[in-house]
């Protein structure tokens, strides 16, 4: 007897204003209908990749809060990939996210939480996806360094989850014009991917970033935004391949997705538990203003269970220049 799926699936093309059909695929709770549903998330895939790519991730979204849940997700190709309209070469794809929009507001009204996960085209990001573990892949945006060095440091760019956006982009460029060979990424896609079979536990995380670091030209500095910061520390706490890390607001908030991770006990991925295995490599926290930019006295608790060499920086926000100030010290002091 088949089991029945806490979601449906339902295929149509949505017309762009010049008259394309875009190839499309909502994924929403099986007992939703259209008035139900509260929130509406759209994942845009990365150019040239297609729907294919973030599938998993909205299936695993939606199945997340059963049958009866609220929130839907949708999945698109571009124009001119896949099974869209389009000729390759058209870029235009400013057209197509406001198709989405206007669609989604059509059909489920003005009042929907919608949004984006993503935007379609880097600056100079290079789309890699990288094989993990059975079933397990990670998309990464790869940024070349601006200099000439033979053996550039590598380093790996965590955004918010669900949010690799225009500002992520513009850093990674920023750094990679700062020498720096820079892999961005979603932290949410390689997630929600690595966790489609069962809750992930730290033996899983390990067995990914072995693969990956044995993968990159070299041994990784790791740039965590919030919540991708909890990732990069407890990565780091994993293997020996990385250099040092730079954590940036929340982090602990990041293992939180019970869907995700084996969390039930609060233990396994309590990070001060773990922080200082990261020793004698570098390790950066930096607390940021606003919501996600991390709690003082959760901040001082993990800084305290680090080990030297370490640093606790408070600022507005950590900009790319300030972000290169960093990196510097971190490979200063690996290499003392």
């Amino acid at each position: 007897m088949a089991i029945a799926l806490p979601y449906v699936e339902e295929e149509f093309g949505i017309l762009t204003d010049d008259d394309l059909y875009l190839d499309a695929m909502l994924v929403k709770p099986t007992n939703a209908t259209d008035k139900d549903i509260k929130v509406l998330r759209a994942w845009v895939p990365k150019y040239p990749l297609t729907k294919s790519s973030v599938l998993t991730c909205a299936r695993q979204e939606v199945k997340s809060y059963g049958a009866g849940g609220k929130i839907a997700n949708l999945v698109f190709d571009l124009r001119g990939t896949g099974e869209s309209d389009g000729m390759p070469g058209d870029v235009n794809f400013k057209l197509d996210l406001a198709a989405i929009k206007d669609w989604a507001e059509e059909r489920f009204g003005s009042d929907v939480n919608f949004g984006f996960f993503g935007f379609p085209q880097s600056r100079a990001g290079r789309v890699y996806v990288w094989p993990l573990r059975s079933g397990t892949v990670m998309e990464s945006y790869h940024y070349p360094p601006s200099s000439s060095s033979l053996s550039p440091q590598t380093v790996l760019y965590l955004s918010s989850y669900g949010n690799f956006g225009r500002k992520d982009d513009a850093i990674c460029t920023a750094l990679a014009e700062g020498g720096y060979s820079v892999y961005g990424l979603d932290p949410f896609r390689y997630l929600l991917h690595a966790s489609a079979n069962e809750p992930l536990l730290p033996k899983d995380l390990q067995e990914d970033i072995v693969m990956l670091t044995q993968m990159l030209p070299n041994e990784p500095i790791i740039i965590g935004q919030p919540m991708g910061a909890g990732i990069a520390l407890m990565w780091a706490t994993l293997t020996s391949a990385i250099r040092g890390v730079i954590a940036i607001g929340r982090t602990q908030a990041g293992f939180a997705p019970a869907h995700v991770f084996q969390n039930r006990n609060p233990h396994t991925f309590f990070l001060p538990r773990h922080i200082g295995k990261i020793a004698p490599r570098p390790v950066v926290l930096i607390q940021q203003k606003g919501s996600m930019g991390g709690d003082t006295q959760r901040m001082q608790a993990l800084y305290e269970s680090s080990q030297e060499p370490r640093r606790w920086e408070k600022v507005d926000s950590a900009s790319p220049e300030f972000l290169l100030k960093m990196l510097e010290w971190v490979l200063e002091k690996r290499n003392a």
